[in-house]
């Protein structure tokens, strides 16, 4: 099964709101993602557990993992699909309305799993465009969109993500987005887990590895589009992406048939939304 799934080249999809891995199994570890994540076992299954939980490992062939905690995540088959979703947990609420199970923030028994595994196949098989799969996407429930978006969010909250998106190569703090909001540093934290379901500091890791895989994908060095997506050094980018996806990033660069990406044409086209200038829900100031 590992030699199969070494001859499977990866295929990454970019977004403005998400990120899509399609391609070779990855190791059997411990990783924590930075969003609400779909896992689609093409063929085989999936076995997983929270950390300190082992004992209720659960099994089955499609998945949501809510975002923020460390899962563990070994896969049966040669291959697996992984969508990250929208960090505004728009994605996840249309999936969570689907799952009859949910075992320690691990939704499964899903409805619609006959369907997404034959979408896995296909974008496994055929690779299509970015907006094929973002039609098909929309097919498996979830919003018709390729940008972030911020309704029904605290403006307080959107204005916070948009500082973090439009200076990622700024180590800014939460009491930097307190100031920025005018609002305690207890209360930003809330608002982050409310909206979110992570820290400001973990979206803010999140978006710089979208950032960095977005300038490889145009093709920056590794080196380069690290650096200039706000990490310190190569070698702090790749503990991250390690720790967050599971697998090194120059490993997956050296799976068979390399790393091909699809970037959408609007992200190409513009790059990331600032959420400057867009009206989102209020809340009285608190």
């Amino acid at each position: 099964m590992q030699r199969l799934a070494n001859q499977l080249p990866a295929h990454l999809y970019l977004w403005d709101n998400r990120v899509l891995y399609a391609g070779p199994a990855l190791d059997a570890r411990y990783r924590c993602y930075g969003s609400a994540t779909l896992l689609i076992a093409p063929e085989g299954e999936l076995r997983l557990h929270r950390q300190l939980h082992a004992d209720e490992s659960l099994i089955c062939r499609c998945c949501v993992v809510r975002p923020g905690a460390p899962v563990f995540l070994a896969s049966g088959g040669p291959s697996l699909l992984a969508l990250f979703l929208d960090p505004f947990l728009h994605d996840l609420r249309a999936l969570a309305d689907s799952a009859r199970q949910e075992t320690r923030g691990i939704l499964w028994s899903l409805d619609g799993e006959h369907q997404m595994i034959a979408f896995a196949r296909q974008v496994l098989a055929r690779h299509p465009a970015c907006r094929v799969v973002q039609s098909e996407l929309a097919g498996l429930g979830l919003p018709d969109r390729a940008r972030l978006d911020p309704e029904k969010v605290d403006a307080r909250v959107v204005r916070a993500v948009g500082m973090i998106r439009s200076a990622r190569t700024r180590n800014i703090t939460t009491e930097d987005l307190a100031a920025e909001v005018n609002l305690s540093v207890p209360r930003v934290i809330q608002l982050f887990r409310q909206y979110l379901g992570v820290s400001a500091g973990k979206y803010r890791q999140w978006h710089r590895l979208h950032a960095t895989t977005l300038a490889i994908a145009r093709g920056h060095t590794f080196t380069q589009a690290s650096v200039a997506s706000g990490f310190s050094d190569l070698a702090h980018f790749s503990n991250t992406f390690h720790s967050m996806m599971g697998i090194m990033p120059s490993r997956l660069l050296r799976s068979g048939g390399g790393v091909h990406f699809h970037i959408d044409r609007e992200l190409a086209s513009h790059g990331f939304s600032s959420l400057s200038g867009i009206n989102s829900a209020t809340s009285p100031m608190c």
